[in-house]
């Protein structure tokens, strides 16, 4: 441009503006895209309902346009991952009610500004040579960790089966559903609870379910997305991109059925639709359309906690719950 100009006819007021171009080009640099924030999120479960979400939101540009990088971080356990985040190695954590409010009884500051999960999307699931809840009583049930959702879960279960927690059974620590899984069809433990896509490849081993969760239709928060006070008092900007992109990814999910099928078999890393496809179903009934916690279900995690934890007497699910981050 400046060398065509030079070359026409002298003119000063086209050289001065055709050389000031140059130096604000080499001087003056045109602002950079807008930076993107990169987040660390928890899961306890490598191919929980978050986890995909997230996936597929980054594959259709959901995060970019909130210019936010999320990276997931499995973290087997409700109890570990809550002490990740109150340690600042998580930015949020997608975990249960039950776990958040024993850290937060035990002084950890944070909220829960969403749900994931509002219903229990578990299955209660047995050794092929158990076929009633009766023949339970002196098995072995295994969990992630003591006081995490699957641990509420397997009392519930218990209830229903009118066995005692702890008399009748003997609660053991094993690890993630995954985990789980592998122990069940390999004999270290009798029972466990599974999430939905995981008790599908149990039952097509041989393995028995005793109680779908589904059915019961329970409102647990069974998933929450949990953000420190700190972050929600100082970067309040980026906690509500953050939400802004979640509650569009919780649209994509739930529209785009065939992507978020396809991307389930992915992270359940099966070749079987009929799994995924059914894992979706329920994951979706359970996935909030306004992303919004379930008060009812914190109210019955609450409950259970004040059992054991006078404590947890005192406190309101009001205390525990922060929406105003939600668009």
């Amino acid at each position: 441009m400046f060398v065509e100009i030079v070359m026409q006819k002298p003119n000063t007021t086209v050289r001065f503006f055709g050389a000031l171009s140059i130096f604000l080009f080499l001087f003056c640099p045109l602002p950079s895209p807008a930076q993107m924030t990169t987040l660390r999120v928890g899961t306890n479960s490598p191919a929980s309902t978050e986890a995909v979400l997230f996936s597929i939101a980054k594959d259709a540009g959901i995060l970019k346009q909130s210019q936010l990088d999320v990276e997931v971080i499995f973290i087997a356990g409700g109890t570990l991952s809550m002490q990740a985040l109150i340690g600042k190695s998580l930015d949020f954590l997608c975990t249960g009610g039950t776990p958040f409010i024993v850290a937060y009884l035990e002084g950890a500051q944070g909220k829960i500004i969403g749900g994931v999960n509002n219903r229990l999307p578990y299955g209660f699931v047995a050794r092929a040579n158990i076929t009633s809840s009766a023949q339970l009583k002196g098995k072995r049930i295994g969990i992630s960790r003591f006081g995490s959702t699957d641990d509420f879960a397997v009392k519930l279960a218990l209830a229903q089966f009118g066995l005692n927690p702890k008399f009748d059974v003997s609660i053991t620590q094993v690890g993630g559903a995954a985990t789980r899984l592998t122990a069940l069809q390999a004999g270290s433990i009798d029972a466990a609870v599974l999430t939905l896509g995981l008790v599908q490849i149990a039952q097509k081993s041989g393995l028995n379910l005793l109680l779908d969760f589904i059915e019961k239709d329970i409102e647990y928060q069974q998933v929450a997305i949990i953000a420190r006070e700190d972050i929600l008092k100082t970067r309040g900007d980026v906690v509500h991109r953050f939400m802004k992109a979640y509650l569009s990814g919780i649209r994509y999910y739930k529209t785009q059925k065939e992507v978020t099928i396809r991307k389930i078999m992915q992270f359940l890393r099966t070749n079987d639709r009929q799994i995924a496809e059914f894992d979706y179903t329920q994951r979706a009934r359970a996935l909030p359309n306004d992303g919004k916690p379930t008060i009812k279900g914190m109210q019955l995690a609450l409950d259970d906690i004040a059992k054991d934890n006078p404590k947890a007497k005192s406190l309101t699910v009001q205390q525990l719950i922060d929406s105003s981050f939600l668009p």
